[in-house]
């Protein structure tokens, strides 16, 4: 039996493209018993985590998602979408459906 304070090693994941670690509720970081535990849940739920493992770098969805709107640019919705201000003000916006930047935000 384990008691007190005990140091014990594991793994956490960080993305190489921006360093936020992996978590999949409240923030908290999980932890693997191994790299290679890591790399085979990667590769096994890619799909339904976002992050992708590409055999030599793991990227979060964010910075999968700015890569593809690098490479190939933004896609926005032919839609507006109205804001109403708490004076009355309307604007009208559209954020890019792959990355989520605004618009207005987005480098040309």
């Amino acid at each position: 039996m384990k008691a007190g304070f005990v140091i014990e090693e594991h793994v956490v994941v960080y993305c190489d493209g921006c360093g936020d670690h992996y978590s999949e509720k409240d923030n908290e970081s999980i932890c693997f018993h191994s790299i290679a535990q890591a790399i085979a849940y990667f590769s096994a739920h890619s799909a339904t985590v976002g992050w992708v493992y590409d055999g030599d770098r793991i990227l979060c969805d964010g910075c999968i998602a700015t890569l593809h709107c690098l490479q190939y640019g933004h896609t926005y919705p032919d839609t507006w979408q109205t804001t109403v201000w708490p004076l009355g003000k309307l604007t009208r916006s559209r954020s890019c459906t792959e990355c989520g930047i605004p618009e207005i935000e987005a480098q040309s």
